[in-house]
């Protein structure tokens, strides 16, 4: 199973909870490009086998959790609002290598690690929220996640020596690390932390927040 280098403090939930709808639009949108990027795989592979067979209802699920995010949207009047460049997700591409056998390991073990990332932060909010709504959404979620996060890592199996993807997940943990950490604080799924200067004072956050 994946695991994560780096864990996301308390200070960060606090400060996206001071604006859900920028928060819920922004996972509507991972969960739009997370389905998008299992259909890629699968176009990109279609003669194994074992990926589109357990990757492909994975891309039905995940725009089932899209529909569900924006639901939640409708229902406090409001709409997706547009999508925006993902800089984590545009890190995590860099590291992944180029040759075909070696980046089709890679593309599965950087989704892997994005789903292990947002459990981390689903169970964080499932915690920590106040909102009855959200805190439900994000526990609901948590089941699917936690079988998105390992079914990657699975499938790599399926392909690739268990002592090769051991060395590569290592590897990209720590890439996944220092990207994440070295991204500025937003009111986003996949931001980096809180500044020091910023953390228990909300007020500070205004300028990098989203208008609602």
């Amino acid at each position: 199973m994946l695991r994560l280098d780096w864990r996301t403090p308390a200070s960060w939930v606090e400060a996206v909870l001071s604006d859900p709808l920028a928060l819920l639009s922004d996972h509507a949108h991972c969960e739009l490009k997370a389905a998008s990027a299992v259909q890629s795989l699968i176009v990109t592979y279609p003669d194994r086998q074992a990926l589109v067979h357990e990757l492909g209802p994975m891309a039905v699920e995940e725009m089932q959790h899209f529909n569900q995010v924006v639901a939640v949207l409708a229902g406090r009047g409001h709409t997706l609002r547009a999508a925006r460049p993902s800089p984590y997700a545009e890190g995590l591409g860099k590291a992944a290598r180029q040759g075909r056998k070696e980046l089709m390991l890679d593309r599965l073990l950087v989704a892997g690690l994005i789903e292990e990332r947002s459990f981390e932060r689903f169970e964080l909010l499932a915690e920590h929220s106040a909102d009855g709504e959200l805190k439900d959404l994000y526990s609901g979620l948590l089941v699917s996640e936690a079988r998105h996060r390992r079914l990657f890592s699975q499938v790599a199996r399926d392909y690739y020596p268990r002592a090769d993807i051991e060395t590569r997940e290592q590897e990209l943990r720590a890439a996944e690390a220092q990207v994440i950490r070295a991204l500025p604080f937003e009111v986003r799924m996949h931001s980096g932390p809180v500044p020091a200067s910023a953390a228990g004072d909300p007020s500070s956050l205004a300028e990098v927040e989203e208008p609602a």
